[in-house]
């Protein structure tokens, strides 16, 4: 086996010679390592962004749909006080067909955590991750506040399956109905927040759904009337 020995440097400017190639073709790899990491992390960042808007998007477009029922659910709160008012007079007790309830958009968020969770939202810019991160913080808000709110008319739908009312009880629903407003003001406040911020980010709601032909034309029961058809 010929064993190739390496040959001496004739003089330093073979020694520079060699140094410099040597250098060169180092930062030649790793600038073109940092290129294709640059490149990387840009088609990452665009995909992230491009899943949240998505997200949001559907989000404004199903919160959307709920202000077309709020003069339904501000008419039922006025006929269930009307009602309690008429109980706590002693008058005939009549329970109503229907109480009802807002029908209440589902929030999706699952996109902005998973892409929080594998670092992505990191590879956004700072203004970027806070005007997103504005836009969610409401969604969770607006969650919550759903969930509070459905309680309150869990309370009042009470009404249906009673046949007398007691003072305590009287007392109990009316405690309810300024739940189900208070709430109802709350999430209000947290839909036109989210239009604001989400607006700021060029997202308009204007999402296709894609809906079953029942679930678009679906109406709240707070819709219907009070004491059944043609009462």
């Amino acid at each position: 086996m010929d064993i190739h020995k390496p040959k001496p440097w004739h003089g330093v400017r073979e020694f520079l010679k060699e140094y410099v190639i040597i250098v060169v073709g180092v930062l030649t790899a790793l600038g073109a390592e940092a290129i294709v990491e640059n490149l990387h992390e840009r088609r990452l960042s665009a995909e992230a962004k491009e899943a949240v808007r998505d997200e949001i998007n559907v989000d404004l477009t199903n919160v959307a749909r709920r202000a077309q029922w709020e003069p339904c659910l501000a008419r039922r709160l006025d006929e269930i006080s009307a009602l309690l008012d008429r109980a706590d007079a002693g008058e005939a007790f009549k329970p109503p067909a229907e109480v009802g309830g807002p029908l209440l958009p589902t929030i999706y968020t699952q996109r902005w955590t998973a892409a929080t969770a594998g670092g992505r939202t990191s590879l956004l810019s700072s203004d970027e991750q806070r005007a997103y991160g504005r836009v969610y913080n409401q969604l969770d808000h607006l969650d919550a506040k759903q969930g509070a709110e459905a309680e309150a008319w869990l309370r009042l739908g009470a009404l249906n399956t009673l046949r007398h009312l007691t003072p305590e009880a009287i007392y109990d629903q009316r405690l309810a109905v300024a739940k189900a407003r208070q709430m109802n003001q709350l999430v209000q406040s947290n839909i036109r927040q989210i239009r604001v911020f989400a607006g700021r980010l060029g997202i308009k709601g204007d999402a296709n759904l894609q809906m079953a032909p029942s679930e678009a034309a679906r109406v709240p029961t707070a819709c219907m009337p009070f004491y059944g058809p043609g009462k």
